[in-house]
């Protein structure tokens, strides 16, 4: 960890703890410092723990953290706003509702308007989901399929809306567990629901782990784990959450969240956590902070991912599967790109031309070059680095 990213997390742990926090750095290492937290999503909380929420502070990088600080809260207050008019709407419609994720993490924030999300997930039983598009649509949203088809995403302008009918994670025994979404609620206001804090924490921690598996999960992440353990500590059972991260095949990856929350933001340890080894804690310090806060999207690391999560089923042949699966994507994937001929499985052999037209329109050829140099190597020392964390397929 560098000297920029090292004041990063000096300046999340007084936010975290409500301690005060003094940074002796030049303007340079500033501008360093706006850089890599608006990277990772978190400059309206730096500017507000190091007091530039004024646009009359002198400087410009401070101009700049005041920017961002008013940019996120006004954005937040406004999709704040949307969501709770989609809520009651939804409850007028007698359609039961369960908000996770972003909107109700934020909760946990000292400042939940500092706590910036892009879109408002919600999940809804599978046979309200044509009501639901028709008013949606009806309301000036586009709507597209996301994940493979799972997710019915809308947009309008800035407002964004995934609708779930089920909780989306990586392995059987995570199915298995999440599956049962609407015994694990609490009512906030009338159709409207939100998942116990155990049941949310766990899930977090396997939405983490997902994304750590994928294309990584920046710092602010793990500002959220802390930040809602520190906030429900009292309704959170650390016993439970440990019983089922174990069942889900996730308790040395729960180890090391909880130690990595203990480092950076003061989080209480439970005895049984046990430190990471320094060559690994530095090794994770490296690849949190080598992306943004949903990690690396750059194209060959991204088919460089995909390459190791192929390895996961045995190295031989791996780079064949793996070329096959990216030039010939499977046929959900192919409904994912064209929603519109989802459910019309005669035409897939028209999703199967358009899917060659695009590829051909947008000069995307170039990418099996990518793919062809992707190394096994590299993704073999990644999956090491995975499993010594307890991240593992």
């Amino acid at each position: 960890m560098n000297t920029i990213q090292k004041q990063l997390i000096d300046v999340l742990r007084s936010f975290a703890t409500g301690t005060k926090v003094k940074l002796n750095i030049t303007d340079a290492e500033k501008e360093q410092l706006f850089a890599l937290s608006k990277k990772h999503s978190v400059a309206g909380v730096v500017a507000y723990t190091l007091g530039l929420c004024d646009t009359a502070v002198q400087g410009e990088v401070e101009v700049k953290f005041a920017r961002e600080y008013e940019r996120t809260v006004m954005q937040m207050l406004s999709r704040e706003a949307s969501a709770l008019n989609i809520c009651k709407k939804l409850t007028e419609m007698d359609i039961p509702h369960i908000l996770f994720k972003g909107m109700t993490v934020s909760e946990a924030y000292p400042v939940p308007q500092l706590r910036a999300f892009a879109d408002v997930d919600i999940i809804v039983s599978k046979s309200y989901l044509s009501d639901i598009r028709r008013y949606m649509e009806a309301n000036g949203f586009k709507h597209t399929l996301a994940d493979e088809g799972v997710v019915n995403a809308f947009k309008r302008g800035r407002e964004r809306y995934e609708f779930h009918n089920t909780l989306n994670v990586f392995n059987a025994k995570e199915t298995e567990y999440f599956s049962n979404v609407w015994d694990n609620t609490v009512v906030m206001q009338g159709k409207t629901l939100r998942f116990n804090h155990n049941f949310h924490l766990c899930y977090l921690i396997c939405h983490l782990e997902k994304h750590v598996y994928g294309s990584g999960a920046g710092v602010r992440m793990y500002l959220d784990i802390a930040l809602y353990l520190k906030k429900y500590k009292d309704d959170i059972d650390i016993e439970f959450v440990r019983e089922t991260m174990a069942f889900c095949g996730l308790e040395q990856f729960l180890n090391t969240i909880l130690y990595v929350c203990n480092r950076w933001f003061g989080c209480e340890l439970p005895s049984w956590v046990k430190p990471l080894e320094e060559e690994i804690y530095s090794q994770l310090c490296d690849f949190v902070f080598s992306g943004g806060v949903f990690g690396n999207q750059d194209k060959k690391e991204v088919f460089q991912e995909d390459l190791r999560r192929e390895m996961s089923s045995g190295k031989r042949g791996a780079k064949l599967r793996f070329f096959i699966s990216r030039v010939f994507p499977t046929p959900s994937e192919l409904y994912r790109m064209f929603p519109k001929f989802e459910k019309k499985p005669v035409l897939l052999p028209v999703a199967w031309a358009c899917h060659v037209g695009s590829v051909i329109k947008n000069r995307k050829l170039s990418n099996i070059k990518t793919i062809i140099s992707a190394d096994s190597q590299t993704a073999e020392r990644k999956k090491e680095f995975l499993s010594s964390i307890g991240s593992r397929r």
